[in-house]
């Protein structure tokens, strides 16, 4: 069974940047088995600035994502099998949000993202990870996995930073509050 990928959570990873330091507190992932259209939503992208220089690889980072269709950024290989991509911004209060839409073709193109389907149960599932903190009304836990309907619509929440060390925790910082410093 396929691991849930971190490219949910880490927003460059959708185009294959290396070192992406872009990263949402929670993603809510929803896929329509009926239209074959998965949607992928981040709240409150932050990054962990170290250095001093990790600020300028940030923002370079985020022009080519902002920017993608401008900058022709290139999506990462494990997406090569979603006929459709697309990734739209929408302000939030003191935040920005991504909402990326995919489409693909057969249930097992999910397997790149870490959703596994059983044509025999006609189910979905994905690995639960706790430290993901995987959370869903949809499905139902049955051992390590949570299964879901493979008629049905469903949706799960991914938060993988509620228990952050402490020492990242002082270096975290809201992607929209470095923006704003740079201008």
């Amino acid at each position: 069974m396929e691991q849930i990928k971190i490219i949910f959570f880490v927003l460059t990873s959708f185009f294959g940047i290396e070192d992406g330091r872009i990263t949402a507190e929670k993603t809510i992932v929803t896929i329509d088995p009926k239209i074959h259209q998965i949607k992928i939503i981040q709240e409150n992208l932050f990054t962990v600035i170290q250095p001093e220089k990790d600020t300028t690889i940030i923002l370079e980072q985020w022009d080519k994502l902002r920017y993608w269709k401008e900058r022709k950024t290139s999506w990462a290989k494990e997406l090569d099998s979603f006929p459709v991509k697309n990734l739209s911004f929408t302000p939030i209060k003191d935040s920005i949000q991504p909402h990326l839409t995919l489409s693909y073709l057969k249930e097992r193109d999910l397997r790149n993202l870490g959703v596994w389907f059983n044509e025999n149960k006609n189910q979905f599932s994905v690995n639960n990870i706790s430290q993901h903190n995987i959370k869903t009304s949809d499905g139902k836990l049955e051992g390590n996995y949570w299964v879901f309907n493979g008629d049905s619509k469903f949706s799960f929440t991914i938060e993988p930073f509620l228990k952050m060390p402490e020492n990242y925790k002082k270096l975290k910082k809201p992607l929209k509050e470095l923006l704003e410093n740079k201008k």
